[in-house]
């Protein structure tokens, strides 16, 4: 099975994995008790942080750890009465803001607007903004946006899920007040993150309790998923500095499909994007009938934000791009990783094309309906539109 959805999330590196080990078992111990066995895991989870704040740039005690981008996010902007965010923003900050939030909107680019996020900024104490988007890899203007909100005097959330290991980072570099990372996106164990606030900026604590993390994020620490964040940290540092390798897998991806006649659309292409991604459409084909097609045959993507790929409606990321709804519904995320190679690239995109021939060749006026099914299962999915059923068998 080739796994091109890690965007939503990435495969557990074995250097992660066998470095959190040791603190399941041998070395479980609770890093705020005072005994020498606890002060040796309290050390570890020290170091973590060091791994950490070196990937963004910062200084350790800047770093909070937390359970995962979604928490550090809602922690940064709880406490702020009126914030200016992107239409294209993930949930975890739209929802966290609803009913405070201003929206500004996006070029069809998938780049903010940045005349209007200044017009905008008066009167709001907290503007938000991901470095780099979930759906599209589109990749915002970081300096001009934040110098523009000190400008007017308002407080900086940067959402650095998908840009973290991806991008060289230095957070010191802008006027950026708090940032939000997760693990699970950088080869890292999932349910743990953290959160970066620069030194000097209030914090109001979303978890009350006991004195972790100095007081601002009660909790017994995740010891494991600390230590596996720090090495995943220090792994994806070095990764950033060597990787020259993305942009050369998706344009020799987009050329093999194109080479064998299958049109293909890029959502955000005219942008600076991150390199592992690929937002895209086929005209004619509905993303969610392509996704069924390609799982049976061994290719993984998603067709919008693993967040929202239960529900029912079209990407607002791409609807806020300036796309149609039925446009937005043609899109797939295609999203590899640091070990993504050529042979898998070409075998990725022979599956793809076949997928697109097939699909195409049953659109036609005699044909109503298209259905993927597993034998035994009693639910099947329609994956085409059109005037009898046919059925594809998974073998």
């Amino acid at each position: 099975m080739i796994y091109w959805d890690n965007n939503a999330t990435t495969a557990m590196a074995l250097e992660v994995e066998e470095a959190m080990r040791p603190f399941y078992r041998e070395s479980f111990y609770n890093p705020s008790a005072a005994y020498s066995a606890a002060k040796k895991v309290r050390h570890a989870v020290d170091e973590a942080r060091e791994k950490v704040a070196a990937l963004l740039g910062a200084t350790p005690d800047e770093i909070i750890f937390t359970s995962g981008g979604t928490e550090s996010t809602n922690t940064a902007l709880r406490p702020f009465s009126r914030v200016l965010s992107p239409a294209i923003e993930h949930p975890a900050t739209l929802r966290s803001i609803k009913g405070r939030e201003t929206l500004c909107p996006v070029r069809c680019s998938g780049e903010i607007d940045t005349r209007a996020w200044k017009e905008l900024l008066p009167g709001h104490d907290c503007a938000t903004f991901a470095w780099a988007n979930h759906e599209t890899g589109v990749v915002q203007p970081v300096g001009d946006l934040c110098e523009a909100a000190e400008h007017a005097g308002v407080f900086v959330h940067v959402d650095a899920v998908q840009a973290a290991g991806k991008l060289h980072i230095a957070l010191h570099d802008f006027p950026i007040n708090y940032a939000s990372v997760s693990a699970h996106k950088l080869h890292g164990p999932k349910g743990i993150g953290a959160l970066y606030v620069k030194r000097g900026s209030a914090l109001n604590p979303l978890l009350l309790g006991g004195g972790q993390e100095d007081g601002r994020r009660a909790g017994t620490e995740n010891v494991p998923g600390i230590v596996g964040f720090g090495v995943a940290a220090e792994l994806a540092l070095q990764a950033v500095a060597a990787d020259r390798m993305h942009a050369r897998l998706r344009d020799r991806f987009l050329g093999t499909l194109r080479a064998a006649g299958v049109e293909v659309l890029e959502n955000g292409g005219e942008a600076e994007r991150l390199s592992h991604v690929l937002n895209m459409r086929i005209p004619g084909c509905s993303a969610e009938s392509l996704t069924l097609l390609l799982e049976p045959m061994g290719l993984l993507c998603a067709s919008g934000s693993a967040c929202t790929s239960a529900e029912p409606h079209a990407s607002h990321v791409l609807l806020a791009m300036g796309l149609s709804d039925r446009e937005a519904r043609e899109s797939l995320r295609l999203s590899w990783n640091r070990y993504t190679d050529e042979n898998e690239v070409d075998a990725a995109a022979q599956i793809f094309i076949n997928c697109v021939r097939k699909l195409q060749a049953v659109r036609t006026s005699e044909v109503q309906n298209v259905v993927v099914y597993t034998p035994g299962q009693t639910n099947s999915w329609d994956v085409g539109q059109a005037s009898e059923k046919m059925r594809y068998k998974k073998t």
